[in-house]
């Protein structure tokens, strides 16, 4: 479940704006990131040429992702922000990935053999001492 919020700081609110990007944003997020709870975008304009586009999304795999855009209108600055998200979203995406075993990193060994042979339960006293000292050593 996927919460996703809208806010406007300085910016008269667009409901056709929010209609247009509030799909994108959410294919975005659902395509890459499996456990995302919350997606916060702010419009901000800092001058009447200067606007920008801000997300944070909190996700339940235990990632914070914030992304940030400016250009001269809102529309460039959220398709820029957006393509900024989808890169940091598959980077984290493939960060999981490779965390998980794949099959290859590790070597394969070889199947023991069987050896039949008797073995003799006689311990001699001096291979005992032998091995209790290599033991020791190893350990200091």
């Amino acid at each position: 479940m996927l919460n996703c919020w809208f806010s406007f700081k300085q910016v008269k609110h667009s409901d056709d704006l929010v209609a247009q990007a509030e799909p994108r944003l959410m294919a975005k997020i659902e395509k890459y990131a499996t456990k995302a709870i919350d997606a916060h975008v702010t419009f901000t304009q800092f001058s009447p040429e200067e606007y920008s586009c801000r997300c944070v999304i909190k996700g339940g795999d235990g990632f914070n992702i914030q992304v940030e855009a400016h250009k001269e209108n809102l529309n460039s600055a959220f398709d820029t922000m957006l393509h900024r998200l989808e890169t940091q979203l598959k980077r984290q995406k493939d960060k999981i990935k490779r965390h998980k075993y794949d099959g290859k990193s590790l070597k394969v060994l070889p199947p023991l053999e069987v050896v039949d042979k008797e073995w003799d339960d006689e311990v001699d006293a001096e291979d005992l001492i032998k091995f209790v000292e290599a033991t020791d050593r190893r350990k200091a």
